[in-house]
């Protein structure tokens, strides 16, 4: 009798943590760019449990191919990406200790490529020039509303229709865009412009040389068959002139055209002061010159000084906030 008493009252209380539980296994299933306060730590013992929404349990390869004919820098943020699977996710985080969605995109993209993207995923969308998703290619940034505002998720696309990420369940994965979590929560998607700049201005420069080189070829073509041109008409019957004559030639050229000059400036007064005030400009613009050459020196210091202080900031913020969320 007292046993079933006991079990009668204990009911309430695990009542009240069964909802305890379902409430952080909610909150785990949120974007890395929601507002929550919840340690990544005590969510992910729970949401681990947790099968399907955006913790790539549909079986996405997590393997990233880096082809070697790709161009040099999406490689490198390929084989970045890599150096980060298994990263446990940490809100707030961007080191190898833990790391939120935005801090990885963002610490793939300065550690391969210096290009220093903004820290959340809504600030990254908008930073981002927006592309269709059929368009997307390696290196493409994907964005996701989890929740009821805007962009809170972020990853990068890998190929084969799949990205990388930090789960909030499972830390840095590969998942598949196919998986209904993230049909359902997609977004939008985005490019970033220097990237896309370095990878297609080579493709540029080398497309105008060949379509350079077949104009000429067909240039060539069309040339009647037998017509001798400029360069052989010249080496058949070339015009030698000796090098001292042409050397002759030239000084005495040069030496009428001065003695032309000094006459017309000694005739007239105001062309001899304006000689004299144009050489007396040269000098100060030349001064003036080695002036703005030495305040650039001392801008370009003082430019490196501020962003290695705005490096120092960030990591300092960025260790607090880790610190604080942790």
């Amino acid at each position: 009798m007292t046993t079933n008493r006991f079990l009668f009252l204990a009911m309430p209380v695990r009542l009240t943590l069964c909802l305890f539980v379902s409430a952080l296994m909610v909150a785990g299933l949120s974007g890395c760019g929601s507002s929550r306060h919840v340690s990544a730590k005590r969510v992910s013992s729970v949401s681990a449990a947790v099968s399907g929404k955006g913790s790539g349990a549909s079986g996405a390869s997590q393997r990233i191919d880096v082809s070697g004919s790709l161009p040099a820098e999406t490689r490198r943020l390929l084989e970045e990406a890599r150096r980060w699977m298994g990263t446990s996710y940490r809100y707030g985080g961007s080191t190898r200790s833990g790391v939120d969605c935005s801090g990885l995109t963002s610490q793939i993209f300065v550690n391969a490529l210096q290009i220093k993207l903004p820290r959340s995923s809504a600030q990254q969308s908008e930073y981002c020039r927006r592309i269709d998703r059929s368009e997307l290619m390696e290196g493409d940034l994907v964005f996701f509303r989890t929740g009821s505002k805007g962009v809170s998720h972020v990853g990068m696309y890998v190929g084969d229709g799949r990205i990388i990420h930090s789960s909030t369940s499972r830390g840095v994965i590969v998942s598949s865009l196919d998986e209904s979590y993230y049909r359902r929560t997609y977004h939008s998607s985005g490019r970033v412009e220097r990237y896309y700049a370095m990878i297609s201005g080579k493709t540029g420069k080398n497309k105008g040389k060949t379509d350079k080189n077949k104009g000429k070829n067909d240039k060539r073509k069309d040339k009647p068959a037998g017509a001798p041109d400029l360069k052989q008409r010249m080496e058949e019957s070339p015009v030698s002139v000796p090098a001292e004559d042409l050397d002759r030639l030239l000084a005495g050229v040069s030496r009428k055209v001065s003695e032309k000059v000094s006459e017309k400036v000694a005739a007239d007064p105001k062309a001899s002061k304006a000689v004299s005030v144009a050489a007396d400009l040269t000098a100060v613009a030349s001064a003036a010159a080695d002036k703005e050459k030495a305040a650039d020196r001392v801008r370009k210091a003082l430019e490196k000084k501020r962003r290695d202080l705005e490096d120092i900031i960030d990591q300092k913020v960025d260790s607090v906030i880790s610190d604080y969320f942790d």
